[in-house]
């Protein structure tokens, strides 16, 4: 007897499961693991739905990179932050984005480089 009411509602469940899902990074710009030649001028983050950035982080090292992240945006699938310029080195980004239509909260990290313009660089040659 006591399956037989608690069938309906698992049903319920798995048929309803999909509508739960949580906002997803589609792509980044800079790319998760690129190597960039240049310095970005902005970090841009790709969602499947609508998001309000709650968090995001820029570090290289142990240093904290400050980014103006305008929370009073109204939410949106495409998240777009200027950056300062940045030196050659390894950054990491970590963010979480809350999804307003069901309240869930997304995040996750990457991380790219700034390759040194001088490296591999050949010196001019020397005056005779």
């Amino acid at each position: 007897m006591l399956l037989r009411s608690f069938l309906p509602g698992v049903a319920a469940l798995l048929i309803a499961g999909p509508a739960f899902g949580h906002a997803k990074l589609l792509r980044t710009v800079p790319a998760a693991d690129a190597q960039l030649r240049t310095t970005p001028t902005s970090l841009t983050l790709s969602f499947n739905e609508n998001v309000r950035l709650a968090v995001l982080s820029l570090t290289s090292g142990s240093k904290t990179i400050p980014l103006t992240v305008d929370r009073n945006l109204p939410a949106t699938p495409e998240v777009s932050v200027p950056l300062p310029a940045l030196a050659a080195g390894k950054y990491q980004v970590r963010w979480s984005a809350l999804s307003p239509d069901d309240g869930h909260i997304t995040k996750g990290m990457f991380s790219f480089v700034i390759l040194d313009a001088t490296a591999g660089a050949v010196d001019p040659p020397k005056p005779r």
